[in-house]
């Protein structure tokens, strides 16, 4: 029986994985070969070195769960269904991924650059979607933002990849807050 082609994207995702599981150690090029039961030269087939690997599997995260989302949320019509459609996905998404990746940007300069990218591209969605939906001041708009990207980064540190359902409560109540302080 022949097994499946292992392309690039399948090491990157069995590098997220990895990462999300077992940590950084996980993504030693040796420990990922084997995880992959592929042989070295097949990385290199498709990875110049581990670092290039690396840059890849952090702009694949990118890609897939700031890039995808926000475009996914850009096609719906209303703002506030918007808000909402993003705090599910934000809170249903691998948060083990996340944490990981978090983690591994503290020992990686390629990741740790990656995540403070993508955190203010998030923030500045967020802060997009505030202005938008509720006309305020670009200061205030801002600080919202700040505010719920820290209590979502925050839910994840606390709780983890099971902090779920309170992700999804703490947002709840966090966007009825925002609804009353706003709308007064």
């Amino acid at each position: 029986m022949k097994r499946k082609r292992f392309n690039k994207e399948d090491w990157l995702e069995l590098g997220l994985n990895r990462l999300a599981q077992d940590g950084a150690d996980a993504l030693r090029l040796k420990d990922l070969c084997i995880a992959a039961d592929r042989t070295i030269g097949s990385f290199y087939h498709h990875f110049e070195d581990q670092d290039a690997f690396f840059d890849a599997m952090m702009k694949h995260w990118r890609r897939t769960n700031t890039q995808n989302v926000i475009q996914q949320i850009e096609a719906i019509p209303d703002d506030k269904i918007k808000a909402e459609r993003l705090g599910v996905i934000a809170h249903t998404m691998n948060q083990a991924i996340e944490i990981g990746i978090r983690n591994f940007a503290h020992q990686n300069t390629v990741a740790a650059k990656m995540v403070a990218e993508v955190d203010e591209e998030r923030i500045q969605y967020l802060f997009t979607l505030y202005q938008r939906r509720f006309s305020v001041p670009n200061a205030l708009a801002r600080d919202l933002a700040e505010l719920e990207y820290a209590a979502f980064v925050g839910t994840q540190s606390v709780w983890g990849s099971g902090g779920f359902e309170r992700g999804q409560i703490l947002s709840t109540l966090f966007d009825r807050m925002v609804d009353e302080f706003l709308e007064k």
